[in-house]
């Protein structure tokens, strides 16, 4: 009977993932077509360096922090080629309801979807978005006020 290899695995598991690797690619990109192309990306360069994870922790902070250096690092050759180039994420492009978690401004989408959607401790979504957790958790509060503001004035518009 032969054992399956650490790629087969990987590759279970990253299917499962990939709804929470789309959203968190949404909070980096801001558009739908950015970041299916980054998830794209990042699940092939996964199962291509499956090999550097060993199976210790959680297989999803790996993919996350990837999916984060990536986005970075496109974001550093794209303001190299075009200085005056306005990054995607930032721009807020409407505030209708359904978009205030991506219209948050840069940083404090990731941080807000990475504790209050998926879950992870605060020190974990610091480590993905390779930041300091106090740093981190300034991020997490300003994301929470700037959302709370927003949905009291979509009730005040309401009413």
């Amino acid at each position: 009977m032969n054992q399956p290899s650490a790629s087969t695995d990987i590759r279970r598991d990253l299917v499962a993932l990939l709804p929470r690797l789309r959203r968190f690619a949404l909070t980096l990109t801001g558009g739908a077509s950015e970041a299916d192309e980054l998830v794209r990306e990042i699940a092939g360069r996964a199962i291509q360096k499956s090999h550097h994870w060993k199976g210790e922790g959680r297989l999803e902070n790996w993919l996350f922090s990837m999916m984060r250096s990536a986005w970075a690092d496109e974001a550093k050759k794209r303001r190299r080629m075009d200085p005056d180039l306005v990054d995607v994420g930032s721009a807020a492009e409407s505030r209708k309801p359904s978009n205030f978690v991506l219209n948050l401004p840069d940083g404090l989408a990731s941080a807000f979807l990475l504790v209050d959607v998926e879950g992870f401790t605060y020190a974990e979504a610091a480590a993905i978005l390779g930041i300091q957790p106090d740093l981190f958790a300034a991020r997490l509060c300003a994301a929470r006020l700037d959302l709370a503001a927003a949905g009291a004035r979509t009730s005040e518009r309401r009413a």
